[in-house]
């Protein structure tokens, strides 16, 4: 009878999706890849190249020319060769940092919708834990690079949490920002997941107060002059409005440690921090994980309502962040 060496139900693999093109920053999330394996375990890594696109005209050339179409032939031959050499170096990269080999697969994928959205499919069609992409991992001489396509994957990756690694990340640990929104609670269920059976594990939570100003349209200073006795009324309501937040914040905190408790983490693992919004939330969180030496923010896509914390505070945290990776969880 032969043996099984089907994973038992306790035994819980973490896939990741990695876009490689050869370039050194989608070398870099390889190596960001390796360096989580210390606080993510048992780590499979799937490692992923696609297909540059054939211009139509030349397609449709090479219908009626047979001369062109062996040439289009020749093209696409090289085109993959080139893709496997890129999975190989990279598949030999992660072995070569102590990944075994059994847990690495690589795919060369033909463009169908471009880029991004192939990325994307395969991200959701192989139901991926995470999608690891370089900040600007896309050739240039494709004009595929990170300017339109990363901002393609941050937009539609919508099924899928989508890891962006800028340069060189000394230490991958995690500090998630957080508002006690939906999209908060996600964040801190995809980090249950993906590091909740390791013991040594450590966690921090941050809350950026908002200003009352994000969430008053009215410019008050304007009628500070008309209205006798507004300034104290602004007063009064920017007070109430820093008690809700705190009580918002408090309860939500416990919330996201329990979601943590349950997922394995003792409460010594579980730090929070709180930071007053001076500079603008976005600036506020990285220079806090910056200064507190976490190299890896987890953020959620979209906040409370139309509040300006996540949303466009994620958008703004992508772009200050340098040397650092940010999980996008939708």
């Amino acid at each position: 009878m032969p043996m099984n060496t089907d994973p038992s139900p306790t035994e819980i693999h973490r896939n990741l999706l990695i876009a490689v093109d050869g370039s050194k920053p989608s070398l870099k999330a390889v190596d960001y890849a390796v360096h989580v394996t210390r606080i993510i375990h048992e780590t499979h890594f799937n490692l992923v190249s696609v297909l540059p696109a054939i211009p139509p005209i030349l397609q449709a050339e090479a219908k009626t020319d047979g001369a062109m179409n062996l040439r289009l032939k020749k093209m696409e031959a090289a085109n993959r060769r080139r893709a496997e050499e890129i999975l190989d170096a990279a598949r030999k990269h992660l072995m070569e940092h102590g990944v075994d080999e059994t847990r690495i697969l690589t795919r060369v994928r033909p463009r169908i919708s471009g880029l991004a959205k192939d990325i994307i499919n395969e991200a959701e069609m192989g139901r991926f834990d995470g999608l690891v992409v370089g900040r600007r991992g896309l050739t240039r001489t494709q004009e595929v690079f990170m300017g339109s396509v990363s901002n393609q994957l941050i937009q539609h990756a919508a099924n899928v949490p989508l890891w962006i690694i800028d340069g060189d990340i000394v230490d991958p640990k995690l500090i998630v920002a957080v508002d006690g929104s939906t999209a908060s609670l996600r964040a801190v269920d995809h980090v249950a997941f993906m590091l909740g059976d390791n013991p040594e594990a450590r966690v921090a939570f941050l809350h950026v107060s908002p200003m009352f100003q994000n969430y008053c349209p009215i410019n008050l200073d304007e009628f500070k002059s008309e209205w006798e006795g507004i300034e104290q009324d602004v007063e009064l309501m920017e007070e109430a409005f820093i008690r809700e937040d705190h009580a918002c914040s408090d309860d939500f905190m416990d919330r996201a440690v329990q979601v943590l408790k349950q997922a394995g983490f003792s409460q010594d693992r579980i730090s929070i921090e709180r930071r007053e919004n001076a500079l603008g939330v976005g600036r506020t969180i990285v220079n806090t994980a910056r200064e507190l030496g976490y190299g890896t923010i987890v953020i959620g896509r979209r906040g409370m309502g139309k509040s300006s914390f996540l949303g466009s505070v994620s958008d703004r945290v992508i772009r200050r962040a340098e040397n650092m990776a940010i999980w996008l969880v939708n």
